[in-house]
């Protein structure tokens, strides 16, 4: 049954290069049929997820409301998230065989003392930009070689490894911002029509300079203390410097070319991006030597590996459309009128609920998801949705920062020996508190 996930991705991506729905929801289809078969594989925040969605759709199904092209619609942008996770995490198939990353914390460390925070940071970006959340994983694996080598102060290593976990947790939030590949520009792009990453990305890079600012204010310092226990070794410096260069410009030079299938084809930023990652993937390891069955194979566990971010991507769209189809959108934009000021009210609302979500518990995935669907259906009654989406991608970078159950936090808390909540809130409350003032203020400009 592994075979299905495979077969749901090569479905989706012939949809959307031959634009044809039916392989959409056929894509659906197969997938559904993969959860099913593997429910008990799943983990508890999944599982929980998938039984209020069939909560939902029980309900949506007994009261005499449901479609089959509204059925359609959910199966299809199941598939189309699904297939965006497992298209940008086939990426790891390289990484596993790539070994600069060893090299990375010399190579920034090595740079000017004032500029160790924005390097650290834009480079957490450039590589999360490709990889997601996996970049937390090289770069926390990478620094504990690296300080294993090095002689530190306990306090200097305590210091700087929260410096260099900080500046990679806030590069990785900057990719909604910034990135077509990012899963918020995905889901605001394919449920909002005419809005491309083209329109945001002038909004996510005022808002993006914002972060850096005060994040460089707060952060630098802990970094500099790392570099001046001795942690960057001149005779060391250069080692694996042009591999990590390469990497790094790789990464930046893969958004590029994103972006230009973007702009002369028909496909969206994001398309694009699904489908030149698992090109570009396939052709490498078969440039490699790799046996056809081999990279199928790969192909294949990488993406059963996956199951947990995949079911909770493609299951945040239907319980999306479920909402959207439970709620009186329309008696509600009825005694809303069309302003100015109503787009910026509702944009905040969303974004402040995403990251109240965030806090208790719920993946700023789901509540993005939830808030697009429903800005979607006021769309359609006439609202504005430019200044609310501006909000809402902004809303989801910061929840990424201060959600104590996100993959982010988990995965920094093991390797700092802290919990979760210490991570969201010890090391990013004051500065989500900082820049929350300011970013409330960017989508006044779209």
């Amino acid at each position: 049954m592994l075979a299905l996930l495979p077969l749901a991705l090569l479905c989706e991506l012939f949809a959307l290069v031959m634009r044809q729905p039916a392989l959409s929801v056929t894509s659906g289809i197969l997938l559904t049929a993969f959860f099913v078969w593997h429910w008990r594989s799943l983990m508890p925040y999944p599982s929980r997820l998938g039984l209020v969605t069939l909560v939902l759709l029980a309900y949506w199904l007994l009261s005499g409301e449901a479609s089959w092209p509204q059925v359609q619609h959910m199966l299809a942008s199941a598939a189309y998230y699904g297939a965006f996770v497992g298209a940008l995490g086939l990426m790891h198939c390289l990484v596993r065989r790539l070994q600069q990353f060893d090299a990375l914390h010399r190579l920034l460390l090595a740079g000017p003392s004032a500029g160790l925070y924005p390097s650290y940071l834009l480079s957490s970006f450039a590589i999360s930009s490709i990889l997601s959340f996996g970049m937390l994983n090289l770069v926390c694996g990478s620094l504990d070689r690296h300080l294993q080598r090095h002689g530190h102060a306990e306090e200097a290593r305590r210091e700087g490894s929260r410096g260099v976990m900080v500046a990679a947790l806030r590069g990785f939030a900057l990719v909604p911002l910034l990135a077509p590949t990012s899963v918020a520009i995905a889901i605001l792009t394919r449920e909002l029509p005419g809005l491309s990453w083209v329109h945001l990305l002038p909004f996510g890079l005022l808002a993006a300079t914002v972060l850096l600012l005060i994040g460089w204010r707060l952060d630098n310092h802990r970094l500099q203390r790392l570099r001046e226990a001795g942690a960057a070794q001149p005779s060391a410096a250069s080692t694996g410097q042009p591999g990590m260069r390469r990497l790094v410009l790789a990464s930046l030079l893969g958004i590029l070319a994103i972006a230009l299938l973007a702009t002369f084809s028909w496909l969206s930023a994001t398309q694009a991006a699904m489908l030149l990652v698992p090109l570009a993937v396939i052709v490498t390891l078969l440039g490699w030597g790799e046996r056809p069955a081999a990279v199928y194979g790969e192909v294949r566990d990488t993406l059963a590996g996956m199951r947990n971010e995949t079911f909770i991507f493609a299951n945040s769209a239907v319980l999306a459309g479920l909402v959207a189809a439970l709620v009186p959108v329309q008696a509600i934009a009825g005694h809303l009128g069309v302003t100015p000021l109503l787009s910026f009210f509702l944009g905040l609302l969303g974004m402040l609920a995403i990251i109240g979500l965030a806090l208790l518990g719920v993946a700023p995935i789901v509540s993005l998801s939830l808030c697009t669907a429903l800005l979607a259906q006021l769309g359609g009654h006439g609202i504005p949705t430019m200044q609310p989406a501006v909000a809402l991608l902004t809303g989801f970078s910061l929840a990424m920062l201060l959600s104590p159950y996100g993959p982010s936090a988990l995965m920094l808390a093991r390797h700092a020996g802290l919990s979760p909540w210490r991570i969201a809130f010890g090391w990013n409350g004051r500065f989500v508190l900082l820049a929350l003032g300011p970013l409330m203020l960017v989508p006044l400009l779209a």
